[in-house]
């Protein structure tokens, strides 16, 4: 895919299929951004995960972001989520998701990166009376 070229329907569809499965398995929300950033991208990840979520203390969430033109890969999590999708789980998603990259295939590893981090997370955590505790909300179509 070249730069600034949008995503297909049918990649959209492989997309929203892998964040809805990820958050429905974890009960974390996950969302994609493809696109430069600009300044230090870290606090940028910050900033754009903040906006997806209510209380970022409370709701799990995370956010990959990525730039091709910057060649860069970057998972941000919520302090929610955190505890379930570690830095060394993050990161190995990361360079999972750059190998696939360096091949030219920017919707697989997305999908394989949205896949790997929801079986990180693990299962949503379960209340009594059998509601999940935390639930995600509604899976988000990424960010173009």
């Amino acid at each position: 895919m070249a730069a600034g070229e949008a995503f297909s329907p049918e990649q959209l569809d492989r997309l929203d299929r892998a964040l809805e499965q990820a958050a429905k398995h974890s009960g974390v929300l996950f969302s994609v951004r493809v696109g430069p950033l600009r300044g230090d991208v870290r606090l940028a990840a910050e900033r754009i995960l903040s906006t997806l979520v209510e209380d970022p203390q409370r709701d799990p969430a995370a956010l990959i972001v990525v730039s091709p033109g910057q060649c860069f890969v970057r998972v941000a999590t919520t302090p929610a989520a955190r505890s379930r999708i570690g830095d060394s789980a993050a990161a190995l998603a990361a360079l999972t998701m750059s190998s696939s990259f360096a091949l030219g295939d920017l919707v697989g590893g997305l999908t394989t990166g949205i896949r790997q981090l929801g079986e990180v997370a693990g299962p949503a955590p379960v209340a009594r009376g059998g509601a999940i505790a935390s639930p995600a909300a509604q899976p988000r179509t990424p960010v173009r």
